[in-house]
């Protein structure tokens, strides 16, 4: 029987590489991939260019996040 903590790391690892498919995807292939009728930012276009946002706020936190050496 699984328990509860093995179960929450399957998942945990399905997310992962669902992630990593997903981020390995051209932006407008992504948003691609994403709509569906209804949807509620109604286009490609407008999920494009959410995707396009998002990935330009992690790269800008992550470099923030880079320790750099010191000038000599």
């Amino acid at each position: 029987m699984t328990t509860r903590k093995e179960a929450i790391s399957a998942a945990a690892l399905i997310l992962v590489q669902a992630r990593a498919e997903r981020d390995a995807l051209s932006p407008r292939k992504a948003a691609e991939a994403a709509w569906y009728p209804g949807h509620r930012l109604g286009s490609v276009e407008a999920i494009e260019a959410l995707i396009i946002s998002q990935r330009k706020q992690v790269l800008a936190t992550q470099q923030a996040h880079t320790i750099r050496p010191l000038a000599a």
